[in-house]
């Protein structure tokens, strides 16, 4: 399953100057209800308004060429450690491959 969430998405629109995108890797993600979704996993250090980092999940969308974001958790601070352990651990109970 994880192969139908295809190339690497861009995270353009979420980055301002200065902030960094940390890929976690791919995984089969279990949404609240219940079903498996492919995707993408990325922590990601925003400096725009003091530090920030934001663990973000990205998916196909079902309009064709869209993509959906979701910002599956935030922390004040340089975070990048912990969240990419939580995306990695707590919680997915599908499978993971990747960065």
């Amino acid at each position: 399953m994880l192969d139908q969430a295809g190339t690497a998405p861009d995270l353009d629109l979420l980055l301002s100057p200065g902030d960094e995108a940390h890929f976690v890797g791919l995984s089969d993600w279990m949404r609240r209800d219940g079903r498996m979704e492919p995707s993408h996993l990325w922590v990601v250090l925003h400096r725009r308004h003091g530090l920030w980092t934001h663990a973000y999940r990205v998916v196909r969308d079902r309009r064709p060429g869209c993509l959906s974001v979701y910002l599956e958790r935030a922390v004040e601070g340089d975070a990048r450690a912990e969240l990419r352990a939580w995306l990695q651990g707590a919680g997915r109970a599908g499978t993971m491959a990747g960065g």
